[in-house]
């Protein structure tokens, strides 16, 4: 289904589930990326509900690169960040990355100048041909169009080239797609690169990250969406941080509920991030990763229960807490806990 039959399939969807279950939060999972901004646009204010390949793919990166940024004593706002992929995940980073700048003092249009993104016909901007309505948000100013030495949109290294990028962010889904040129070429404009080929799996991943340490002299900074074995480079082990959704949807979809919130702000969506972030900063960062462990999922999940509960609040779209509840003992009391009763087998027909 597409069109309107399409969304009035997703109208009575979502009908049936306020009327079933009136306190559940959606979480809107593999949409096509047409589908997707549609579908959370027409319902975000309708129904509590959010899309984790836009925004727990954005959320989770955002805390990657704060992280990284904390590593090299530098700010979001000065990086130039180059996003390679333009469908739901790469389109839901560079919407986060660009309000992150915003929080640290740049306007719309500064940061905009800041955030590159490339579909696979190349950089997006303004005019450019065969360029879905969605992508408008990301296009940069027509000039940069003549940064394209061939074809009529600057390629991935041009863009690289030309903006003098310091942050590379691969979901393209495009394995290979960071070469050694290209590698270098993010060395040439920073002596310490931020490179994350995000793409998953495996097979789908724009660099391995060994290539990435060859290529730099183990200059850059790296983290993928996919789990790696540690690298090893001149004698010593660098873990490979993994750039997981499940560090974030979690957290969010239950400190909605425990809030009872009405909707999932922007602003609960940029919590979730910024408690990732500080969770890897006070705890990992002196460990040389640039996000915690897998093993430890739950406890990051906790603190960002907690974020997005608190920003419920602040926003005025809690109905289930207030501000005298102890926020932090209704979530640890609503965390689920895998423990399961013992089994003891015993002979068919005895007690």
């Amino acid at each position: 289904m597409t069109g309107d039959e399409y969304m009035k399939f997703m109208e009575n969807f979502v009908k049936a589930v306020k009327r079933n279950w009136p306190k559940a939060i959606i979480q809107w999972e593999d949409l096509s990326k047409d589908a997707a901004f549609g579908v959370l646009h027409r319902f975000r204010d309708e129904v509590s509900s959010f899309n984790d390949d836009i925004q727990g793919t954005g959320a989770v990166t955002l805390a990657g690169v704060l992280a990284a940024c904390k590593t090299l004593g530098t700010k979001l706002k000065d990086q130039v960040v180059v996003v390679s992929g333009a469908g739901a995940g790469g389109a839901g980073v560079a919407m986060i990355i660009r309000e992150g700048m915003k929080r640290e003092g740049l306007s719309h249009e500064e940061a905009s100048k800041r955030v590159l993104v490339l579909d696979s016909m190349g950089l997006l901007y303004h005019g450019r041909s065969r360029m879905e309505d969605y992508k408008n948000d990301f296009a940069q100013s027509v000039e940069v169009k003549k940064w394209a030495k061939a074809g009529e949109a600057p390629s991935l290294l041009e863009t690289i080239v030309e903006s003098k990028a310091t942050v590379l962010l691969g979901l393209s889904g495009m394995p290979g797609q960071f070469t050694e040129g290209i590698v270098k070429q993010m060395v040439a404009n920073t002596d310490r690169p931020i490179i994350f080929p995000l793409s998953n799996p495996t097979s789908s991943c724009e660099a391995l990250p060994v290539d990435i340490f060859n290529w730099t002299n183990g200059k850059a900074l790296v983290a993928c969406g996919s789990p790696f074995a540690p690298v090893k480079w001149e004698g010593k082990e660098y873990p490979i941080g993994q750039g997981n959704n499940a560090f974030v949807f979690p957290g969010l979809g239950a400190g909605a509920i425990i809030a009872g919130a009405s909707k999932i702000t922007d602003n609960m969506i940029m919590e979730g991030a910024y408690a990732l972030a500080e969770y890897t900063i006070e705890k990992w960062i002196a460990k040389g990763r640039i996000y915690p462990p897998v093993s430890e999922m739950r406890v990051v999940s906790s603190g960002v229960a907690v974020r997005v509960a608190k920003q419920a609040l602040k926003d005025g779209v809690a109905t289930a807490i207030t501000e005298k509840d102890d926020i932090e003992a209704k979530v640890k009391a609503e965390f689920w806990n895998p423990t399961y009763p013992k089994v003891v087998r015993r002979a068919f027909g005895t007690n």
